[in-house]
């Protein structure tokens, strides 16, 4: 995810290096956080700060360092020459169906069962992603006057991504809308994007980071009565939605900060030791050429 925000312009070496020390020193201690049961987020409130697979912990995480990246490395040299159009969008769609199948590994795979808890956190993928990919097209044909392809797969994404800490939590109808709202707010958080002008290439930030936001807030407004009878029996009482709304916001909150600064160090660092970007010639050449040796694609002359 994060390596979609500066696609392009970053070298292999570079990227290797940074990835290592993100996943140790962001990822690492937000799952221990949490997932473990002496976690401070685990044990936040009657039962926890809710991620039932990741929306904490992977997406707003991984898409705030991603807008973190994009913005202190900087655009593509040709970002601002043109628009920058998608090179295969029949292999985007095969991708966004490999992606939906593959969502449902580990949100329904998070119960670490085979039971109830498992078929309700696939039925709220699925809802979900399908409810994601209608309002994007519905918000673009209303905005643009056409659907796309590129903006049906961008909806299943931010369904997929808002559902992901809440799927074991919510009923159905709450992952519709929760689809809906990601959709909603992704497209614009996009718009104000291209506005801004700051180039996150795959809309890290925008898709991940925002989505992941939507999910693991607005979740609170959807979850189903059993389990808000249980956070009020670990309570000692009672256990109102707008408490479990309090540890929502102190758990997201909490991520983006720890991951822009601990981001933003791993920058600065790699910065004064050789860094991250590539050369203005080895982007223009196209990096699969630069550090592979090849092209992904064989139009081209090779020359």
């Amino acid at each position: 995810m994060i390596a979609g925000a500066f696609a392009e312009r970053v070298s292999f070496k570079g990227y290797l290096v940074f990835i290592t020390l993100w996943g140790l020193f962001v990822y690492n201690p937000l799952c221990h956080w949490v997932w473990a049961s002496d976690g401070f987020l685990f044990n936040m409130g009657a039962d926890g700060a809710i991620d039932f697979a990741g929306g904490t912990v992977v997406h707003i995480s991984a898409g705030v360092s991603g807008l973190v990246a994009a913005l202190y490395i900087g655009g593509r040299r040709s970002y601002k020459i043109g628009q920058m159009r998608p090179s295969n969008l029949v292999m985007t769609l095969i991708g966004a169906g490999l992606l939906w199948v593959g969502w449902f590994g580990f949100n329904a795979g998070s119960s670490v069962s085979s039971g109830l808890a498992t078929a309700q956190a696939l039925t709220a993928t699925q809802v979900a992603a399908a409810a994601g990919a209608l309002a994007w097209m519905v918000i673009e044909y209303i905005h643009l006057g056409k659907a796309t392809a590129l903006g049906f797969a961008s909806g299943i994404l931010a369904g997929l991504v808002a559902v992901t800490p809440a799927a074991g939590v919510v009923q159905p109808y709450g992952a519709i809308i929760l689809g809906f709202a990601s959709s909603l707010i992704c497209y614009y958080a996009i718009q104000l994007k291209d506005r801004l002008g700051y180039d996150d290439s795959l809309d890290a930030f925008g898709l991940h980071g925002i989505g992941g936001i939507v999910g693991a807030i607005f979740l609170v407004f959807f979850i189903r009565d059993s389990w808000m009878a249980s956070a009020a029996e670990a309570a000692g009482g009672s256990w109102t939605l707008w408490q479990q709304l309090g540890v929502q916001a102190a758990a997201v909150g909490i991520a983006i900060g720890y991951a822009v600064v601990v981001t933003f160090i791993i920058l600065f660092i790699m910065k004064r030791f050789g860094g991250l970007r590539v050369t203005a010639n080895e982007e223009m050449e196209g990096l699969d050429r630069s550090f592979h040796g090849e092209r992904g694609y064989g139009m081209l002359n090779p020359n």
